[in-house]
């Protein structure tokens, strides 16, 4: 594990937010002492730092199975969420289907356009912190406009079978917004496989970066009718010459008319951007790229099928993870029978012995929850496992 003291510490919490790799968090530093260097031209350094979002675009490209052209840098999910949200055409009598599991800026992200416009929010109500396609088929009417849903849930790690809702969707006209927050940089994801209009994910859990740069995927054949509120200068297509050339010109005006890109590029700042996260994205998904992400996705089912395994011999423990591999992703969550009270006691005794993992709920659903990367390992599970039982010997006396 590339952190510090990794023999000190057992870190099962890529879930709220991932170990940056030492090698990548080294090229970000000596990026950052390049704005020191007072011998370079500023305007050509800006250039050069940009040229990273296209290289980030395209490992990110290449990662999920999309075009370049589908691939907008943003902030987080939640600022993904909120430029599709706003890009799509609503109107009064329609209504978006959400269920009950997903995490707050999922339904935040369609509260301002509801405030303005007065489409409803339809809720799907889970069981037992799962649901299947047919949950959402009942809900859907003529009135239908999205299905906005995240492809593995946050609380307890169950995946969405993403595949059949996108068949759902075909010829319906109802777009498919998905939160691949959980998902992508863990398990493998195609959207060329799949019927998906936007895609999105921050990129400071299973991607690996520093905070404050994720993408958006935005599906070609929805970008000529999904457009951002406002655009910038880095939102158009480069001038003649470059931007280098065009900002020299003195025959350069505010007046000018240039052309807006019409890639999903025009969903990014538009402006100065964050330039050191889009270096960061790059190499972690270059690095992940390398590995190989059925490589990372196999080593993550082992663990938390260990995991599970182990769980279940414990009679003080209920797992709500789903124990299909198919449903499952790198979250498993488990509660203990005796209740949150003492949920939150165990998560400080772990926190204690240097064992970091989460509690979360939502809509009663949630626990303990446990989220392994490809560079944990079983020895580690073992070491959850043993303080789990310490804490519970402890709890009977």
């Amino acid at each position: 594990m590339n952190i510090e003291n990794p023999e000190q510490i057992i870190y099962l919490d890529n879930a709220c937010m991932g170990i940056v790799d030492k090698d990548v968090m080294n090229t970000i530093k000596n990026v950052l002492h390049t704005l020191e260097d007072l011998s370079y031209s500023s305007t050509q350094l800006v250039i050069d730092l940009y040229s990273y979002y296209e290289k980030a675009r395209r490992q990110i490209s290449h990662l999920i199975g999309a075009d370049p052209e589908e691939i907008a840098l943003v902030e987080s999910t939640t600022h993904g969420l909120g430029l599709i949200a706003s890009a799509l055409p609503l109107e009064k009598d329609d209504n978006i289907l959400i269920c009950d599991l997903e995490f707050l800026p999922t339904t935040l992200s369609w509260r301002k356009k509801q405030k303005d416009i007065g489409f409803e929010i339809r809720e799907i109500t889970t069981k037992d912190g799962r649901f299947n396609v047919s949950d959402f088929e009942k809900q859907i009417d003529k009135n239908t406009k999205v299905i906005s849903i995240s492809s593995v849930q946050e609380i307890n790690g169950f995946r969405a079978d993403i595949k059949n809702l996108g068949e759902l969707v075909k010829g319906r006209n109802i777009f498919l917004i998905v939160d691949g927050i959980q998902e992508v940089g863990a398990l493998n994801v195609d959207l060329k496989e799949l019927n998906v209009h936007a895609y999105c994910a921050g990129g400071h859990k299973w991607l690996r970066n520093p905070f404050g740069m994720g993408f958006l995927y935005v599906n070609k054949n929805i970008l000529d009718i999904a457009e951002p509120d406002f655009y910038g200068y880095f939102n158009l297509i480069d001038p003649e010459g470059g931007w280098g050339e065009y900002l020299q010109s003195p025959k350069r005006t505010p007046f000018d008319k240039l052309y807006v890109n019409k890639s999903a590029q025009k969903f990014e700042t538009g402006g100065s951007g964050n330039y050191l996260g889009a270096v960061g994205l790059y190499e972690n998904v270059r690095k992940i790229l390398q590995i190989g992400i059925d490589n990372i996705e196999k080593k993550i089912n082992q663990l938390t099928g260990y995991l599970i395994d182990n769980l279940k011999l414990n009679a003080e423990v209920s797992v709500t993870s789903d124990f299909d591999s198919k449903n499952r992703s790198g979250i498993i969550t488990f509660r203990l029978k005796k209740g949150l009270e003492k949920e939150k006691k165990l998560l400080e005794f772990l926190e204690k012995n240097r064992i970091f993992v989460s509690l979360r709920y939502t809509s009663g659903v949630g626990g303990i929850r446990v989220s392994p990367h490809f560079y944990n390992t079983n020895e580690e599970i073992d070491n959850l496992l043993n303080a789990l039982e310490i804490f519970l010997k402890k709890s009977r006396s």
